[in-house]
């Protein structure tokens, strides 16, 4: 994600033996698994931390991670757009559906109802 980074959660995860091996299975066209992973949503932000492990066909397999433990977890996409954006620009929030916090996309934040 290209946002400045004092917009970003600054927490990161390292997968386990057992993590890595499940995402790799996926059957994907995605490129290469990362192991360590930086959590995707707004600095601030409420409940456990985030990150997109595979994205497989149209599910997108998300990390989510406490101090104390972590999951994978199928979502769906967000389907919110920047209500300033046109459709050929790249304004689709690329978070999972449901996620906490501000919608997010490669330049920016923001709400539902206004670009932050």
């Amino acid at each position: 994600m290209s946002i400045d980074d004092t917009f970003n959660c600054p927490a990161r995860i390292t997968l386990d033996a057992k993590q890595a091996a499940f995402l790799d299975e996926l059957a994907t066209q995605a490129p290469s698994l990362q192991s360590e992973l930086n959590c995707e949503l707004e600095r601030g932000h409420p409940g456990s931390h985030a990150a997109l492990g595979q994205h497989a066909d149209d599910c997108m397999w998300w990390v989510h991670w406490t101090l104390s433990a972590s999951e994978i977890n199928p979502y769906k996409w967000c389907s919110a757009q920047h209500p300033d954006g046109k459709a050929e620009d790249d304004n689709a929030c690329v978070l999972y559906d449901g996620h906490p916090g501000r919608h997010s996309s490669a330049q920016l934040y923001w709400n539902e109802d206004r670009a932050a």
